[in-house]
């Protein structure tokens, strides 16, 4: 102890350059290309995809860890991508509720319309 404060030095001087770093955010220029980027499962209909139901990610008969928690319990295995209901792949795509009451278009609006109202209230209020 009595050799750091006879020193001079500070522990907090020494530890704050090991923490200052930069990293680099350019890749290496050995690294492989990447492939083009694939697209949000929402995207498809918007950028002319093919609007057929993603495949699932594992084929049938693959047991799934995970889902079966009660004891005892047989382990759950995966079905045919036929097998499961259509609405089950309408999960993936994002909700698009701009025109019906709630959405994000009404919730724009009043806000608008909110911001307005004060505007318009503070300054003939001074008046």
């Amino acid at each position: 102890m009595t050799l750091l404060t006879s020193s001079g030095v500070s522990l907090r001087r020494v530890s704050s350059f090991h923490f200052s770093r930069r990293y680099s955010v350019i890749p290496h220029p050995n690294a492989a290309p990447k492939g083009p980027a694939k697209p949000f499962l929402g995207d498809e209909t918007r950028k002319g995809y093919s609007s057929e139901p993603p495949l699932s990610s594992c084929p049938p008969g693959t047991v799934i860890s995970g889902l079966n928690f009660l004891k005892g319990q047989p382990p759950v295995l995966a079905m045919a991508d036929e097998d499961y209901p259509a609405w089950l792949w309408g999960l993936l795509k994002p909700k698009t509720n701009d025109g019906v009451p709630g959405g994000e278009g009404e919730k724009r609006r009043l806000r608008k319309q909110n911001r307005q109202h004060l505007r318009d209230k503070n300054k003939f209020g001074a008046l």
